[in-house]
Formats: structure tokens, C-alpha cells, sequence
């Protein structure tokens, strides 16, 4: 081993790792000697290797061959953006924030939205949507990724719309949430229409929604249950078919303009809490179990 570690200048311990690993690989450096070992991070232009023996040594950056430098600094750079991922702005009470799925400002309109109907726009204070009457249809934003157990969040700006919805299809209407100026809802859809299927309402919340301020909204969809919170309104319940397939989601909107922006979607895995927590919330919100 220690002919292994004269393959290359070694310098001190590097001791301000992330928790972070990569898999153990071949490493060659520019005068063509190679060991294997694992990348714990890349800072100040060197690199930190942990060889197969456990011990940890840092390196200059570019004594290794142009692939590893051009891997090291890949790497570094996925675990930054990793580390500087937003993290949910309320806290979600029967879930566990995991890998983000998605974000956006909604600011620019990505050309993988759907617009069926409605018209839509997006500024640098965010995205707005308003019914179009022609369409005798409520404006409908959309997006096509499965999604499974997942912690979702959006800031909403309820104007004077009817009322403005963020929906999941899988096949067929999944579920929603539902917000007016004076409702805060969420259901399990009706996915069939012609049955079996039937809509499930949750608690329904009566609220009381500032029309031009902005509102931090979170649903957590976690197997068979929902659950959605908007300061102190929480609507929440559980059907067997929201463990279903989530292949499409997105904003609706009927009557005038809503405002959306900073949407963002995790993995979740259960809080391991919430069995304790969640008969409690359900008897504060006099929901039947």
C-alpha cells in the first residue's frame, strides 16, 4: 500500500468533508500510475480520495489524468447544486423531505408545460392564469412527470378568481386542492366519471384568504393519504387510489387571474412521528378516522 501512496504527492488530511461518497474508481494521474479509491469532495483545487485501506489523502486537482479532473469537478459540482437545493419553506407535519424533483420560479413558461386552455402568462413577479370564456373551460397549466410520494409547494396569489386548484392525474382526474377566497379543500377525483369511481371530499376549511397577498401552500401525498396546509388550514384524508399511478400535474384556474410561482417538488418518506401526531391533528380537525 505505501508504494500505492507514492504514486502520487500526497498532502495533508482534508477534514471538511460532506457526508457525500462516490463510488470507488480508478484514478490516474499525469504520469500515467493509477489506484482505486473513493471521492470525498474537491475544494481549492485539490481532491480528497479515501483509498481501500480507509485512509484519506488530498491531492492537487491537476496532477490526475483530464478525464479524472474533468469527473472530479462534475461531481463537485452536482453535489453543490444538490446541497443548494431549496428545502421546503413550511414544514410538512407526516412527511420527510428527499431528492427535489422539480422547481421553478415560474417565471419563463419551459416548453414541456401544457396549456389546453386558459390564458396564461409569466412575468418576473411569476406565472398568472385567467379563464377564457370562449374555452367554457376553467385555464388548465400542466405537466407530464410520474411522480409517486411526494412533498409539493407553491406560493399562490388568489385574486378575485372563483377559485384556483392544483390537480394530479393519473389515469384519469386523481386528486386536488382546492382554494377560494373563502375554501381550502382537498379530495380524492372522481377518475371515471361513469363509475365505479367516486370523488371522496376531505375536511372542508372555511378560510379567510387575503386576495392580494401571497400564500405558501403545501401537499404531501404519502400512499394512501393527502394532506394540504395553508398557514393554520389543513384539509387532509386518505383513499386507497392515491397510491396510485401520478403520471400529470399542474395549476387550474376559473374566473380571473391567479398568481403562482416558486414550485417545487421532493421525494418524501414517512416521518416516523406522524403515527402519534396524526390521530391528534385528526381529533383537532374533527376528522373521522
Amino acid at each position: 500500500m505505501k508504494n500505492r501512496c507514492c504514486l502520487f504527492s500526497l498532502l495533508v488530511i482534508f477534514c471538511s468533508l460532506t457526508d457525500a461518497r462516490s463510488e470507488p474508481r480508478d484514478w490516474t494521474n499525469s504520469a500515467g500510475k493509477t489506484i482505486t479509491a473513493e471521492l470525498l469532495g474537491v475544494r481549492d483545487d485539490s481532491v480528497t480520495l479515501k483509498l481501500d485501506n480507509g485512509r484519506e489523502y488530498t491531492i492537487p486537482l491537476n496532477t490526475l489524468s483530464e478525464d479524472d479532473q474533468a469527473f472530479a469537478t462534475s461531481w463537485q459540482e452536482e453535489q453543490n447544486a444538490i446541497a443548494n437545493t431549496p428545502s421546503p419553506a413550511t414544514e410538512p407535519l407526516m412527511s420527510v423531505p428527499g431528492k427535489l424533483l422539480y422547481h421553478s420560479d415560474l417565471k419563463t413558461i419551459a416548453s414541456d408545460w401544457s396549456i389546453p386552455c386558459g390564458k396564461w402568462e409569466a412575468t418576473s413577479t411569476g406565472l398568472t392564469g385567467a379563464e377564457v370564456e370562449a374555452d367554457n373551460h376553467a385555464a388548465v397549466f400542466k405537466r407530464s412527470q410520474p411522480l409517486k410520494d411526494v412533498i409539493i409547494e407553491f406560493d399562490i396569489k388568489i385574486g378575485e378568481s372563483k377559485s384556483a386548484m392544483f390537480g394530479i392525474d393519473g389515469n384519469g382526474h386523481l386528486c386536488r386542492l382546492t382554494m377560494s377566497q373563502q375554501l381550502f379543500q382537498a379530495k380524492k377525483d372522481d377518475s371515471d366519471k361513469a363509475g365505479p369511481d367516486t370523488a371522496r371530499m376531505f375536511n372542508a376549511v372555511e378560510a379567510d384568504f387575503e386576495t392580494d397577498e401571497w400564500q405558501t401552500v403545501r401537499i404531501e401525498l404519502l400512499g394512501e393519504e393527502m394532506l394540504a396546509q395553508a398557514g393554520d388550514y389543513i384539509s387532509m384524508g386518505s383513499d386507497p387510489a392515491l397510491a396510485g399511478e401520478k403520471a400529470k400535474w399542474g395549476f387550474v384556474v376559473s374566473g380571473e387571474s391567479v398568481g403562482f410561482r416558486n414550485l417545487s417538488i421532493w421525494e418524501a418518506t414517512r416521518n416516523e412521528n406522524w403515527e402519534k401526531e396524526a390521530p391528534r391533528l385528526r381529533s383537532r380537525l374533527d376528522i373521522e378516522d
